[in-house]
């Protein structure tokens, strides 16, 4: 018989597990079979928001789950829907686009593989699509990054193709970019952010946090602001490659030279575990984290955007049983999936 997905990858550590069963022997016999052997969290690079997020709520899970060995390990957006899925990770924090995209056959997965295989658990801020600029640069449109030195991530990631997807509702291309002596580099985040910072670069496009640290530092050196989109034009982005986004405002202030609001679009970063994570497991994680609400969002400021009225929606993915049950038990509005 063929043990369920979740056991699967449980089995592999399996020799591992019974050398810690030798240790637990005083433990009581009924926790031992509550808890699952390992919880495998796929979070992001070293230093990211990601890594930093999946260590503290390691931290967190540690306190319900105390007999079990609770492993944080380096991933992404895209590759977390990919290991989560294959059953090589318990746990995984994505975005919302790339779930959709995901689930329907497409970046990081294929149309032959689609991944709807996932279920959401919690959602835990919001990213957005920004274009940086200094605050005190003539670049205000779309249009004006034409002949400039810009940064959009490098080819294949999800800002680089968020970018050519913007580029293209305002009938543009990466080529109206490099005309003119302007140059679209292929910089990793690190590159793209001390380039904008030491003035290398006119502009830095990346799907992400707001306001980013990162972008915050930035303005030790020169004021920073993003800028925004026309509404309809994003209106087209949604209807053509808006599976995940929503149109989002960037408020006054957000950043130091940001003096007027910003409209772009934005997507929601949240947890997810596989569809055979078992429910009382789902519920146990959720609830942890909502028990410990406060010390988790000590983690990373990001996480005040945590609250009743935030952690149950935008996941796009169906809901897991667990979270779903807990959700309804608290009283916790949350989104119906949409995805079939």
């Amino acid at each position: 018989m063929a043990l369920p997905r979740l056991s699967r990858s449980f089995s592999l550590r399996s020799r591992i597990a019974a050398l810690a069963a030798v240790a637990m022997v005083a433990t009581p016999l009924a926790a031992q079979a509550e808890d699952p052997e390992f919880l495998t969290i796929g979070g992001g690079p070293s230093g990211g928001t990601f890594n930093v997020v999946a260590t503290g709520l390691g931290d967190v899970l540690r306190k319900e789950f105390p007999d079990t060995l609770i492993d944080v390990q380096p991933g992404g957006s895209g590759p977390n829907l990919l290991r989560v899925s294959s059953g090589k990770a318990d746990l995984g924090i994505t975005s919302a686009n790339n779930a959709f995209d995901a689930w329907n056959g497409r970046d990081p997965a294929t149309p032959e593989h689609p991944i709807k295989n996932v279920r959401g658990l919690m959602t835990f801020f919001p990213s957005a699509i920004q274009i940086w600029v200094d605050a005190n640069s003539d670049i205000e449109t779309l249009e004006d990054l034409k002949g400039k030195q810009m940064s959009a991530g490098q080819p294949g990631q999800t800002s680089w193709l968020a970018f050519e997807n913007l580029l293209s509702v305002y009938g543009m291309s990466i080529e109206d970019i490099e005309s003119d002596g302007g140059q679209l580099h292929k910089l990793s985040w690190a590159e793209s952010q001390n380039g904008l910072r030491n003035g290398q670069l006119d502009a830095v496009m990346w799907v992400s946090l707001y306001p980013h640290t990162t972008v915050l530092e930035n303005e030790t050196a020169r004021p920073m602001r993003a800028l925004s989109f026309d509404e309809d034009k994003l209106d087209e982005y949604l209807e053509k490659f808006g599976g995940g986004f929503e149109k989002v405002t960037l408020p006054a202030g957000l950043y130091g030279g940001q003096a007027e609001p910003a409209l772009t679009v934005g997507t929601k970063t949240f947890l997810f575990a596989n569809e055979d994570m078992p429910e009382e497991t789902a519920y146990r994680i959720v609830e942890t984290i909502w028990d410990n609400l406060d010390r988790f969002q000590k983690t990373h400021a990001l996480l005040k955007f945590m609250d009743k009225d935030t952690v149950g929606k935008g996941m796009v993915v169906p809901l897991h049983p667990g979270a779903k049950k807990f959700f309804d038990e608290k009283g916790i509005p949350y989104s119906e999936s949409k995805l079939q």
